[in-house]
């Protein structure tokens, strides 16, 4: 064995104090009062930061090191000794106590108490002994400080223990329970593919990487490599072209927000400019009643959502059930690419009263009744919800009407008993006591859970006469459905009868809520066992239906005489969810206004009052703003659905505007005469032309409202220009249809530069 250089020596003699101190009484070991300041200074005065931290020993130790060893072994013996020194150097990582305190410095076993590292933990260890304990006041960290910023600001009625500290109100937590979903049940195809397997139903099919060269596409490092996922409403085909920047989400302050106390997120939906092109596009087609032109603006916007959901109900018409998906989904697509995060936590809202975002709620409401005709309760169940929790305590499309349905047969009970108490905590004018589909729908739940956790009926045949007894209308529908006789007492008591049509009576609301129910829910009841089951309740409810004793036949007794809903009509969400089923038994519910209205698909039943906001002009007011618009003329807002894009202008202006639209087939009665594409765009551009430049302009002109002769002179020349447009207007519709000729000098040209020229040709006309 050679001579050990000093690194070696040193170790050993640190490795033999080591073995020493470990049999000596730990009353030696220097303690902090041992450490005079000095030390401390000296100790602190020598930082070590990076590799210098490791304390492998200094400069000079290593130069002395080198040299020795290069007068003793050889170039390929002294590449080995520096591996050795490599290896030694990563024993600090050892997690021995041994390891730690031989390593941690070069310096003896009684001068290490003295290092940085020593003095930190002893320091730290008397902060902790000197912090005091703090006491468990049941609040978490962030209510904690919030508590401490309260106190250093001021407010001494605030304290660490003060229920002044803004929490979850327990109702609201209830809510936001119950209104989340999974994402993961959105699918049906995965909800299929979990009843009959993969081999029945296959796999999705993935949408391709790029629609580029495969050199681009299968480049890891190449912006159009990525795959694009599953949004949260819709899971993308091979072909859909990208979905982002066709719609924006911003947050939404208006009367919803300001009186929500559930702290719920609200937003709304936002149109670029390019969308809003597309919906007054899409506004012209339905005035033409031409399907096939809904194809023109889906090539002008391919994820225009009102087209998609337009020729979704087209094809559902038409028994191309494929199709019609497609196009919803593509729909939903779009709808879903601004969706934040946090969609699925329950706490997203979305104002029905603005028009952008009523086509979410309206394809949600297709969305479950498909999913429902394909029998995938599951997925359609989480998509109800949806439809629920984004309205608040709205419920503008009836996903209740739903829910009564989709809970027992989704068996989804334990969510479902969830349900009823959070909603009456926290939206009590809901009035969730007069739905009788969740009356019936909670006995269905109970008895599913008895069966499977192999308990008697007890509860369930409670809670199913108790609505019998609440609501004997229900009863005496699904007794017609399922073809089984009731008692006499029943069929012919008073709120056993529906009203059968719109009426003004307090049973009018129930009566339309029984039919609901009654006709999506009678399958639920079809088995022998239901059946048998519910007639058997029937019987018993039969003999109660007069005892004012009964805590149920005085409720029974409120609704029907009162009605459920404090304003003694049904709320809007329940007649626009009896509009959208379609069912045969239920149209004659609806009030006349919604049974003889006009009404189009992309906004059945609009909502009434200050704050709604339709396709008006103020919605397409950017358009009618840009200059580019009235140079291009690319469509106008039609009759009927939306305002003029202007408001001033004169009479004979107005005038002229009308006829045009009327002649272009934007009025009820259609086309008044056939015209050729060419000569209809050419009267397009005269129209928006009317609607920029002579018919006036949302928020006025420059210079109006100002004082003085300036105002006076911009007034007269806007009623110039207004005129003179006028004239232009009429010179070339005389032009295009043969009307008058072309003016002297003019040569066939329709307009002029010389205003006295106008002037006379104008009064040779007149004569």
């Amino acid at each position: 064995m050679g001579r050990l250089n000093k690194r070696q020596q040193r170790e050993l003699a640190e490795l033999e104090e080591l073995e020493r101190s470990r049999h000596a009484s730990t009353s030696t070991l220097p303690t902090q009062d041992d450490i005079t300041d000095e030390e401390e200074e000296e100790a602190v005065a020598q930082p070590k930061g990076g590799f210098a931290a490791l304390d492998l020993g200094d400069e000079q130790d290593d130069q002395e090191d080198q040299e020795e060893e290069s007068t003793i072994a050889a170039p390929t013996k002294a590449k080995k000794s520096n591996r050795k020194k490599k290896k030694k150097a990563a024993k600090p990582a050892d997690d021995s106590p041994s390891a730690a305190a031989s390593l941690d410095s070069p310096a003896s076993p009684s001068t290490a108490a003295a290092t940085p590292t020593k003095l930190k933990s002893k320091k730290a260890k008397a902060a902790k002994a000197e912090t005091p304990k703090v006491e468990d006041d049941g609040m978490d960290e962030i209510d904690r400080a919030l508590a401490e910023l309260a106190t250093k600001g001021g407010d001494s009625q605030v304290t660490a223990g003060s229920t002044a500290v803004a929490r979850l109100d327990p109702k609201w937590g209830a809510i936001k329970e119950v209104y989340s979903f999974d994402p993961k049940f959105l699918d049906s195809d995965a909800e299929l593919r979990r009843m009959f397997g993969k081999n029945v139903i296959g796999n999705a099919p993935q949408a391709p990487r790029s629609n580029l060269h495969a050199r681009f596409a299968n480049n890891p490092h190449h912006a159009t490599s990525l795959r694009r996922t599953s949004s949260y409403l819709a899971t993308p085909e091979p072909g859909w072209p990208s979905p982002a920047g066709v719609l924006a989400l911003e947050r939404y302050e208006g009367i919803e927000a300001q009186e929500d106390a559930s702290g719920g997120d609200w937003f709304t939906f936002v149109h670029s400019p390019s969308y809003k092109q597309a919906q007054m596009m899409f506004l012209e087609v339905l005035q033409q009643a031409d399907g096939n032109r809904l194809y023109d603006v889906l090539a002008a916007q391919p994820y225009h959502v009102d087209t998609h959901m337009q020729l979704s109900e087209m094809m559902a018409q038409q028994g191309d059930q494929g199709a019609s998906s497609t196009h919803l989904s593509r729909a939903l697509y779009a709808l879903s690419a601004p969706l934040p995060p946090t969609f699925p936590s329950g706490s997203f809202r979305l104002a029905y009263s603005q028009i952008e975002n009523r086509a979410l709620y309206l394809g949600i409401a297709r969305k479950v009744a498909l999913l429902v005709k394909r029998g995938t309760w599951r997925t359609a169940f989480e998509w109800a919800k949806i439809g629920l929790s984004i309205s608040g305590d709205a419920d503008p499309v009836g996903m209740l009407c739903w829910l009564d349905l989709l809970a027992p047969k989704a068996g989804q009970h334990e969510w479902f008993f969830k349900l009823i108490p959070a909603l009456e905590a926290a939206y009590p004018s809901m009035c969730i006591d007069g739905y009788p589909g969740l009356a019936y729908a909670k006995a269905l739940c109970l008895r599913n859970q008895e069966e499977e956790k192999k308990e008697n009926g007890d509860k369930s045949t409670a809670a199913l006469v108790s609505a019998i007894l609440r609501f004997p209308m229900v009863a005496t529908l699904l007794s017609n459905a399922l073809a089984f006789d009731v008692p006499p007492a029943l069929v012919s008591h008073r709120r056993a009868q529906l009203d059968g049509s719109y009426t003004k009576n307090p049973s009018y609301t129930l009566s339309l809520l029984s039919e609901l129910y009654a006709n999506r829910s009678a399958p639920l009841w079809k088995d022998p066992a239901s059946t048998a089951w519910l007639r058997k309740a029937v019987v018993t409810a039969a003999t109660m239906l007069d005892d004012q004793s009964n805590e149920d036949v005085k409720v029974g007794e409120e609704l029907f005489s009162k009605g459920p809903f404090p304003e003694g009509y049904a709320p809007a969400g329940i007649i626009r969810a009896a509009f959208i089923s379609e069912i045969p038994s239920v149209r004659p519910y609806l009030p006349p206004a919604a049974r003889s209205g006009t009404f189009y698909s992309f906004d059945p039943l609009p909502p009434t009052g200050p704050n709604v906001t339709h396709y008006d002009d103020s919605y397409f007011a950017m358009l009618y703003a840009a200059p580019s618009f009235r140079r291009r003329g690319r469509g106008v807002v039609p009759a009927g659905l939306a305002g003029r894009g202007g408001g001033g202008g004169t009479d004979v202006a107005a005038a002229l505007r009308d006829g045009l639209m009327r002649m272009l087939g934007m009025g009820a009665d259609g086309p008044q005469v056939e015209l050729n594409d060419e000569l209809r765009a050419e009267l397009l551009e005269e129209l928006a032309m009317l609607d920029g430049g002579g018919g006036g302009m949302p928020g006025g002109f420059a210079g109006e409202g100002e004082d003085g002769e300036e105002a006076d002179e911009q007034r007269e020349m806007n009623e110039e220009e207004s005129a003179e447009a006028v004239r232009g207007v009429f010179r070339r519709l005389g032009n295009y249809f043969g009307l008058v000729g072309p003016r002297p000098g003019t040569e066939g040209e329709a307009g002029a530069e010389d205003g006295e020229e106008d002037e006379e040709w104008e009064d040779e006309r007149g004569q």
